[in-house]
């Protein structure tokens, strides 16, 4: 199996988030002052959850908060990128997370603390973390493994999800609180941990007492396939929300017909983590509808969106929109995607986009006229980026939610959910877009199944996705029938080396199916006369 190699990868990704943030990938220099005031902002956030113990103490947030540890610094990301310092704060986290009664210790399922666990641990895991880590004050890890504390969290949340065949109306696919149940919240950070410990074991492989993949893709295509049946059409009793038919949202339980702004968010990407789900999928669609028509990034404000889950509405919905992005599916005929978000006339209930020519700079950010972000274009990221500098504040580094924060540890876990947002974190869960069985991030084609991996070229992209390239037999730009008459010619001769367009499935060989794979990629009308 010839795998995309995973720092090429990252750096595909590394150069989206670069053209989000105006970066020229490469060049220091070329930073606009957005995005260097989003990195500002994101550094003065950690050195708050520094300053606040936040990495080596007991709390409700540790998972999230070794999550914007290990995310600080884009790609290359994770415990290999972090100097001494923060790679000691990073084990006592990860430490924490296996010895804690609250997190891995604990001895039962409990969705919110378990989805840290298998997040925080398995993405320091992945990027280079100690299997056994230094131990926070008060905590031992003397002979205590990382990967068996995931191990033994994957298993007893696989075994509390709520069993059955998902309908309408039934609880199959979600969980409660800390056993089987219906609840979307609970539901949507049991799903994060899942996949992020999905892309560990197909990055690092499965241990020899249990075949784990293969349990959480079922797992999580029950979550998908609970949330696509259950989403509710929202009619006219939304007075600012009657986007009609094909307009889908979540409420915070299966049970309940009012759909909130976190819950529709966590909907949507609680479903593109099933197997080869898409923007283009009816459901996702029916979702996203329901999110564009009542776009909103200054607070949670549709029916019961629980104000105080502000910045957790961010989150779960950033990730949806992260996810479509990096997937690179682009929206078929008639649907919408993230670029859609905020387009439509701001009304009660619901925003326009933010105009960056306009707009000032966040005091926060320091003194910065009208047009400072000039050069940043509308969008959701801009939009939720402005928002949470809007809100940090500017001496302690804190990222305050306006609404106030759930409970006694609720502020350490919005501070975590806003850095995790302006970092565009997807935890390390694993999306297969193409339902190939092999994870977007290390797909050498994410949108075109190929479970051999295949790389005949060595160019970093599979076979699948290299072959339009490889059928344009007289390399004239189109593929049309003179280059499948050209590959018909060649029938049974040897390919002339590794780059013949007339191997399209690079067998080294010219063969009757190079034609049939490249008669789907002609661009022009004349194709639908096939060579004999």
């Amino acid at each position: 199996m010839s795998n995309f190699p995973k720092h090429m990868k990252q750096s595909m990704v590394a150069a989206a988030l670069a053209s989000t943030l105006g970066l020229t990938a490469g060049s220091a220099t070329a930073a606009t002052p957005f995005s260097t005031d989003v990195n500002s902002a994101i550094d003065a956030g950690l050195a708050y959850a520094r300053a606040n113990s936040y990495f080596t103490s007991d709390n409700e947030a540790n998972g999230l908060s070794l999550l914007t540890l290990l995310e600080k610094e884009g790609l290359p990301a994770g415990y290999n990128g972090l100097n001494a310092a923060d790679k000691l704060l990073a084990q006592n986290a990860a430490c924490i997370l296996i010895d804690s009664g609250n997190f891995g210790d604990r001895g039962s399922f409990y969705s919110y603390y378990d989805g840290q666990v298998m997040m925080g641990l398995s993405v320091y895991l992945d990027t280079g973390g100690p299997d056994v880590p230094a131990a926070a004050a008060g905590y031992s890890c003397v002979g205590r493994s990382a990967r068996l504390t995931i191990d033994k969290v994957v298993d007893r949340a696989i075994a509390a999800q709520t069993s059955g065949v998902p309908a309408a109306g039934s609880y199959a696919g979600f969980w409660g609180y800390n056993a089987p149940g219906g609840d979307s919240s609970t539901t949507q950070l049991t799903l994060a941990g899942l996949a992020s410990a999905k892309g560990f074991y197909s990055a690092k492989g499965e241990s020899g007492d249990k075949a784990r993949i293969p349990l959480i893709t079922s797992t999580l295509d029950r979550t998908s396939a609970g949330y696509a049946a259950n989403g509710k059409l929202q009619g006219a009793g939304s007075p600012f929300n009657d986007c009609g038919a094909g307009c889908y949202g979540h409420a915070y339980s299966v049970s309940n017909n009012s759909a909130s702004s976190q819950q529709t968010a966590s909907g949507t990407w609680g479903q593109l983590v099933g197997s080869g789900k898409n923007i283009n999928d009816p459901s996702i669609q029916g979702y996203l509808r329901w999110l564009k028509n009542g776009y909103y990034y200054s607070s949670n404000y549709y029916y019961q969106s629980w104000p105080q889950f502000y910045f957790y509405y961010l989150w779960s919905s950033s990730k949806a929109y992260n996810i479509i992005e990096k997937a690179g599916v682009p929206p078929a005929a008639g649907n919408i995607g993230p670029a859609s978000l905020g387009s439509l006339p701001a009304l009660v209930g619901r925003e326009a986009n933010r105009d960056s020519t306009t707009d000032v700079r966040p005091p926060a950010r320091g003194a910065g006229a009208a047009g400072y972000y000039a050069a940043t274009p509308k969008g959701w990221y801009y939009d939720y980026a402005y928002r949470l500098m809007s809100v940090q504040n500017p001496t302690t580094g804190q990222f305050i939610n306006p609404n106030g924060s759930w409970g006694g540890g609720g502020t350490a876990a919005d501070h975590s959910y806003a850095i995790l947002v302006l970092q565009r974190s997807l935890g390390g869960a694993c999306v297969d877009t193409d339902g190939d069985g092999i994870c977007d991030s290390v797909d050498n084609c994410p949108n075109v199944p190929n479970p051999d991996q295949k790389d005949s070229n060595r160019n970093g992209i599979g076979d699948a996705c290299d072959i339009v390239a490889r059928c344009d037999a007289n390399k004239d730009g189109a593929i049309d029938q003179l280059d499948l008459a050209l590959i018909s010619k060649a029938r049974n001769k040897p390919a002339s080396g590794p780059d013949d367009p007339r191997d399209s499935d690079g067998d080294g060989r010219i063969t009757p199916n190079d034609v049939k794979m490249c008669i789907p990629q002609c661009t022009l009308a004349n194709c639908a006369m096939q060579p004999k």
